[in-house]
């Protein structure tokens, strides 16, 4: 499904609304290339629906670490280990996460993060659908990529993130889906053996 950037807020609050209603929680994926579009749509939906934001930052892998391999990676600059071991383990084990907040300049975490019981959790920026973090989503949102970012670029081409979203946010509301069309929700993913 395609969606203009600029309704996106309201169309994607009220998805998110239909689709989690009687769950007791709700994940969603906010991934793309420009950060700062991904923190301004992830405000705006934590603001209508009492979200909690996860933001991927927390997680730069620390760059005395980096071997040439992993920086050559597509998302290698990501510690999708410990966002796995802080975030989705616990989130998979129906537990509230505490997860660190890496800064550089320290090379570790400056505050600890205990995130709070809502209904719906926002995991937003770069590599939130990294290939190497469990898939606990229920929603999956991409920002269509503008090609500026040459690092970014390699992270979604590289994975299909595009392809393999729900959600594509897009520039132009004339690549968007009809509205007429509705929302009939999302198919849930397959496991290895096939069952949903």
């Amino acid at each position: 499904m395609k969606i203009a950037f600029d309704r996106a807020a309201e169309r994607l609050s009220e998805i998110i609304r239909g689709e989690s209603n009687g769950m007791a929680h709700y994940y969603v994926a906010i991934d793309g290339a420009n950060q700062e579009k991904i923190a301004s749509l992830a405000a705006e939906l934590s603001e209508n629906l009492s979200a909690f934001v996860i933001p991927t930052d927390a997680f730069a892998f620390p760059s005395n670490k980096l071997t040439a391999d992993r920086k050559a990676a597509p998302g290698g600059v990501f510690d999708y280990e410990r966002f796995t071991r802080e975030v989705a383990r616990p989130f998979l084990a129906k537990q509230l996460p505490v997860y660190g907040v890496y800064a550089e300049r320290i090379r570790g975490t400056v505050e600890r993060v205990q995130v709070p019981e809502r209904g719906v959790y926002l995991v937003a920026g770069r590599y939130a659908l990294h290939p190497e973090i469990p898939d606990f989503y229920d929603l999956r949102i991409v920002l269509q990529n503008d090609g500026a970012d040459e690092t970014a670029s390699a992270y979604l081409s590289a994975y299909m993130i595009e392809e393999f979203c729900d959600v594509l946010l897009v520039p132009d509301p004339a690549e968007a889906d009809g509205e007429e069309d509705g929302f009939s929700g999302f198919s849930l993913p397959l496991s290895f053996d096939g069952d949903a």
